[in-house]
């Protein structure tokens, strides 16, 4: 599957600065929204240009909520909205792609809100069904996808003109991907950009003024943090196979540099037994134990941490794995005191390898 980190990252950061903005406040705007999508597929790899050659197109539905408060606003230094939608896409080609149906987390913050003309980035996160996968015998065309159940990103620039208290129109240019996060081969993954025209109630007074600077604090104190990660994987990169554990720890220090932006170290330890699977599998005389050490740049805003780390491994088993080098992306939740909960995602260039869950504990 082909990452697009640029895409990645944005859309985490969108969501730790829009998501925390919209909880603990007083005063809610409420948005009931519908759009339509049309798009292409890009052919990202030379082999994926035969099934290609189509123009998806679905449906969306949603709704929204915006807080306005100075709690609120404080958290991230933004406004924002944050909601929930279902959309379906038609990939017009419907005996090898079929179709998808979509259920989607977003936050969207505003970077322009004075007037009826206001413009915002909206970063989505969700799950989504496939009805048409790859099957060896029945449908060898579709690289794309191999599960039925598989994850959904999109990154999204809005224009809205609000045109009266209770209605706005919205023209939106979207970056769609769907994939499975390595889960199971093949996995190219669909990059699909889209163009939306859409339509939202608005529910409540919708006005947003600038806060003042004083409500921008930040600190600059160490953060040290330890925990543990999971992960199945299958032990056979290229074909149907059962997954196998993967269990590892972590441990390290976040540096704040400004109010969203520090950087962090740390290392990282795992045990693969789908690498060991492989290597009994091959005939291959290398441990399925891996050790890392990591730096790299976090954003952090009231709960939220996105971490963009490059790893350099001490050991691992090389004939499975050649690279020496590796990117891992985070998203942290915390969720009571100092408890966190997240995932991550391992890459090697633009290739992703795995996702995995995460618990992770944050001393101050």
């Amino acid at each position: 599957m082909y990452i697009y980190r640029g895409m990645l990252r944005i859309i985490i950061l969108c969501i730790i600065l829009g998501t925390y903005s919209i909880v603990n406040a007083q005063s809610d705007l409420k948005f009931y929204g519908v759009k339509s999508h049309y798009g292409f597929i890009i052919a990202h790899t030379p082999d994926l240009k035969p099934i290609s050659q189509t123009n998806p197109f679905g449906l969306q539905i949603e709704i929204s909520k915006l807080k306005t408060s100075d709690k609120a606003w404080k958290t991230c230094f933004c406004y924002g909205k944050t909601g929930f939608a279902f959309a379906y896409f038609n990939y017009a080609n419907p005996d090898v792609l079929g179709n998808s149906y979509n259920l989607i987390y977003f936050v969207e913050p505003y970077f322009i809100y004075q007037g009826p003309l206001k413009f915002s980035l909206r970063g989505s996160i969700g799950a989504t069904y496939l009805d048409t996968i790859f099957d060896e015998e029945t449908n060898p065309d579709n690289l794309l996808f191999s599960t039925n159940l598989s994850f959904y990103l999109a990154l999204s620039l809005n224009l809205n003109y609000h045109f009266n208290n209770g209605y706005a129109i919205n023209l939106t240019a979207n970056y769609n991907h769907i994939s499975n996060g390595g889960q199971k081969q093949p996995n190219k993954g669909m990059n699909f950009p889209t163009l939306s025209l859409g339509v939202d109630k608005v529910i409540g007074d919708y006005k947003l003024t600038p806060k003042p600077d004083e409500l921008k604090k930040y600190s600059t104190s160490w953060n040290y943090y330890l925990g543990g990660f999971a992960s199945l994987r299958s032990s056979d990169r290229e074909a149907e196979a059962s997954n196998h554990p993967l269990f590892g720890v972590l441990g390290g220090a976040l540096k704040p540099l400004s109010r969203i932006n520090g950087f962090n170290l740390g290392a990282e330890l795992w045990y693969d037994w789908s690498d060991e699977k492989r290597a009994e599998n091959e005939g291959i005389n290398e441990s399925a134990f891996s050790s890392a050490i990591t730096a790299g740049h976090h954003f952090s805003v009231g709960n939220f941490y996105f971490l963009q780390q490059f790893g350099i491994y001490i050991t691992h088993p090389e004939t499975l794995q050649p690279n020496d080098v590796y990117q891992r992306y985070s998203f942290w939740y915390r969720i009571a005191n100092r408890w966190t909960i997240g995932a991550s995602l391992i890459a090697y260039g633009r290739v992703a390898d795995h996702m995995d869950g995460r618990l992770i504990y944050i001393l101050e």
